[in-house]
């Protein structure tokens, strides 16, 4: 049989890749004159909205690449009963890690916007602020979703299930 890709690595991966791509938009975008920014209709509160749906996708991005799925990763030498897919019970390092480096971010960027002939507005950051809570939310619903696939199936993403299953038998 061939070896799988672990799940850990999969998420991460797509995290890491989105991550990067959301963030080089937002820097474009944020720096741009704003006579050269594209008006786009179809998004609801016109710049705020801009603004919620660009740091919603990297609230999402940013929860995947940092996640940490227990179970994952290399193969322990304890042994642990039993390995189950518990979100409420390890996302919330990767919930606050990516609140904390979005909201830097988005800081970052109001504070630097003056430089580029931007104006500093301090609701722009508010709804990133926004927008990454609903990104996170957004993924930890998904996960949730996908989880109660994955809680049946430990082969999938639990290194050690085999261990755990011969040592019922």
């Amino acid at each position: 049989m061939k070896k799988r890709l672990p799940l850990q690595l999969i998420i991460r991966t797509i995290g890491i890749v989105l991550t990067v791509l959301i963030v080089i938009m937002i820097i474009h975008y944020s720096f741009i004159p704003a006579n050269e920014f594209p008006v786009i209709s179809w998004i609801p509160f016109a710049d705020k909205g801009d603004h919620m749906l660009a740091y919603a996708g990297l609230g999402f991005s940013l929860f995947l690449a940092i996640l940490q799925i227990p179970g994952s990763g290399k193969t322990r030498k304890e042994h642990v009963t039993h390995s189950t897919l518990h979100l409420t019970s390890w996302s919330g390092r990767s919930v606050v890690i990516s609140l904390l480096i979005g909201s830097a971010l988005g800081a970052l960027i109001e504070l630097l916007q003056p430089l580029f002939g931007r104006s500093r507005e301090w609701l722009d950051f508010f709804s990133d602020t926004l927008g990454l809570v609903v990104g996170v939310a957004v993924a930890l619903m998904i996960l949730k979703l996908v989880g109660s696939f994955f809680l049946t199936r430990p082969w999938l993403y639990d290194p050690n299930w085999k261990d755990e299953v011969h040592e019922l038998d």
